[in-house]
């Protein structure tokens, strides 16, 4: 809604042993969530709208390796379907004791990014982007880490956009055997996960960008058709190697 503030936070199923392991993450993941509902701004219409919709989203993250640890069918069922209906216990017990409405969204699954990357996880629902590559991120040449990344046998090398106050570190990334890339799933398994995730957990809309190639080029539109119900958007990009 115009004015209205995404309260995110996101939770890592993958890193846990059990359902009931994540279910206790859950609880601070949902309560840290509500509380920023709680904190006013500088605009009242902004006010005005999170105290109406109390809207909050209780994220996952890492998503394709939990089904990877658990198995597509235990995920949905307990670290989603099940952990959805806890969530909404939690909204209802927890807004009455506040003394404020229910949230009238409470999950979702956000693009996620440095967050997850943090955490040494996969982003949001999406899958690896390879089975090992270089990870490169630009670092102001004059900062205090690029001595010691070089002394650490890190390959770093100066930006071409901006060779004098830029240089470029190569972090190398090895994912755990198993692990599906991109290159080698179907636009219709993406749009599968997108349509479950909507159907067993995210309130709020699925963040997803389903990467298609080009003898897939034709699929689009019957994708498109035979999800449009049970979506309520999504993005796509052609897989290709220049980014």
């Amino acid at each position: 809604e115009p004015y209205e503030l995404c309260c995110l936070v996101e939770t890592y199923p993958a890193k846990h042993d059990n359902y009931w392991d994540f279910q206790r993450t859950l609880k601070f993941a949902y309560l840290y969530a509500k509380i920023v509902t709680l904190m006013p701004t500088h605009w009242r219409e902004v006010n005005d709208v999170i105290k109406r919709n109390r809207r909050i989203g209780t994220s996952q993250s890492g998503i394709q390796e939990a089904i990877l640890k658990f198995g597509r069918k235990k995920y949905l069922d307990e670290f989603c379907d099940r952990a959805y209906d806890y969530v909404t216990y939690l909204d209802k017990k927890y807004s009455e004791w506040m003394g404020i409405p229910n949230s009238i969204k409470r999950t979702s699954v956000k693009p996620s990014g440095t967050v997850s990357i943090v955490a040494g996880s996969l982003p949001g629902i999406h899958f690896a982007e390879s089975d090992s590559y270089f990870r490169l991120i630009r670092v102001a040449a004059n900062s205090a880490m690029v001595p010691i990344l070089m002394q650490a046998g890190y390959k770093v090398e100066p930006a071409v956009s901006d060779p004098i106050r830029t240089v470029v570190v190569y972090f190398p990334v090895l994912h755990e055997v198993g692990t599906i890339s991109k290159t080698s799933v179907s636009i219709w398994e993406q749009f599968a996960n997108a349509v479950d995730l909507q159907e067993f957990w995210a309130d709020n809309q699925v963040s997803i960008t389903i990467s298609f190639q080009k003898h897939e080029k034709d699929q689009i539109a019957r994708a498109l058709s035979c999800f449009d119900r049970k979506l309520k958007g999504v993005s796509l990009l052609p897989l290709e190697d220049h980014g």
